[in-house]
């Protein structure tokens, strides 16, 4: 795993492979490393497509690990393999060398358990104010589920994820961010866990903020 490191390119993320990963203009960017002219666009583009896939969910693995860990899989695969699967086939955009993750699409967790109803997400002093409807008129919905988040910052390739959240029946979560020194760009994401960890539902994409230091 590569250092966080400024250079002629960008600030370094990481290396996967014969691929490495930059930021540059503020978009995650990539290339590969030595000769390639062996290899076709479709070759490339499927090696940056793992690259970003793997690089997506490194600061997850605690979170994909509670929202994969009952996901029906072959034998052998393990939740990771499941969440890198879904990950790498629906949430990268664009065609070698223009390829990038598109964060509407990610996802975190998936399962039985019913969707978050009406739930939204709000920037308010310093923090994520996260609210959703218990629905408990849903029969699957129980009281004592509770709410998984997760705070993404694509710039730094880093996450704040919440596993073992406040209960449905709160209806509101907050995370306090920490004290960024720049204009942060955060995606936001919510599902839920049954208190056995034996369901959870599909996450949902919540939108995304933009916090600024001013």
């Amino acid at each position: 795993m590569s250092k966080v490191i400024p250079g002629a390119l960008g600030t370094v993320l990481g290396r996967v492979g014969n691929m490495v990963f930059y930021l540059l203009h503020g978009q995650i960017v990539g290339r590969t490393i030595g000769v390639v002219d062996k290899y076709s666009d479709a070759q490339l583009g499927n090696q940056m497509e793992f690259g970003l896939a793997t690089l997506l969910l490194n600061p997850v693995d605690k979170f994909i690990r509670a929202g994969f860990r009952t996901t029906p899989r072959a034998a052998g695969q393990s939740f990771h393999n499941v969440a890198f699967s879904l990950n790498k086939k629906g949430a990268m955009t664009g065609k070698y060398p223009d390829i990038s993750i598109d964060f509407s699409k990610v996802i975190f967790s998936k399962g039985s358990l019913p969707l978050p109803m009406n739930a939204e997400v709000k920037l308010a002093d310093k923090k994520l104010q996260f609210s959703w409807d218990p629905d408990l008129e849903n029969a699957e919905n129980d009281p004592s589920d509770q709410v998984m988040l997760v705070a993404y910052f694509p710039h730094k390739l880093q996450a704040m994820t919440v596993q073992n959240g406040s209960l449905r029946t709160a209806g509101q979560h907050e995370i306090r961010l920490p004290s960024f020194k720049t204009t942060m760009v955060i995606e936001t994401y919510m599902a839920f866990i049954s208190e056995d960890r034996e369901r959870v539902s599909d996450s949902i994409y919540l939108g995304q903020l933009i916090w600024d230091k001013k």
